[in-house]
């Protein structure tokens, strides 16, 4: 770690990961500061140097468009301000996760991110599995602007009943997860 230096890493869970998108976004409107390090030699904002090194959101409940349509600023494009998320954007779904799956599908239409990942997108996104605590992440399969983790081999939340109507969507409490925000730290400095 380099002296004085100090990284943000953003952790949010399902309607609290829109909350952080919509913070950052917020954030592509203030005024800038001294220049900083950065995750990867991936463009971002010159206006934008304290950024955000990495957003890690676990079954977000968002529709599979919201970087599209509720979140066009996330992300420096031609014409438009970057907002300050220089790191990467990763996204936990689990194909048993009934809230962004079934429940979301009946208030918006769609399933939620947290159910199926990222659909469209106005910046590449890179797909992959959840790995076991013991297998590295490569920094080459992290360093993208949206990342999507296929957790669904482990967050399973057994099966959906009366008690438990939202399948997997809070079963994100494992060793893999934590490896998973490790990793992320660990490849920003």
């Amino acid at each position: 770690m380099v002296e004085g230096v100090q990284y943000l890493h953003l952790l949010g869970h399902s309607f609290g990961g829109r909350f952080l998108c919509e913070a950052v976004q917020y954030a592509a409107d203030r005024p800038a500061g001294p220049p900083v390090l950065s995750w990867s030699s991936r463009p971002g904002d010159p206006s934008r140097p304290f950024t955000v090194d990495s957003a890690l959101v676990f079954q977000m409940a968002a529709p599979r468009d919201a970087f599209t349509r509720l979140f066009p600023r996330l992300f420096l494009g031609p014409g438009r301000a970057g907002a300050p998320l220089r790191g990467p954007l990763v996204l936990t779904h689990s194909r048993w996760d009934r809230a962004t799956g079934f429940w979301h599908l009946r208030a918006e239409g769609l399933p939620g991110i947290g159910h199926s990942g990222t659909g469209s997108a106005p910046v590449p996104q890179f797909s992959t599995r959840l790995r076991p605590a013991d297998s590295p992440y490569p920094h080459a399969e992290l360093d993208h602007p949206i990342v999507n983790i296929d957790a669904g081999h482990v967050y399973r939340g057994g099966l959906a009943t009366r008690l438990q109507p939202s399948g997997a969507h809070s079963d994100f409490q494992h060793p893999e997860s934590a490896h998973l925000l490790l990793s992320l730290a660990a490849h920003s400095r």
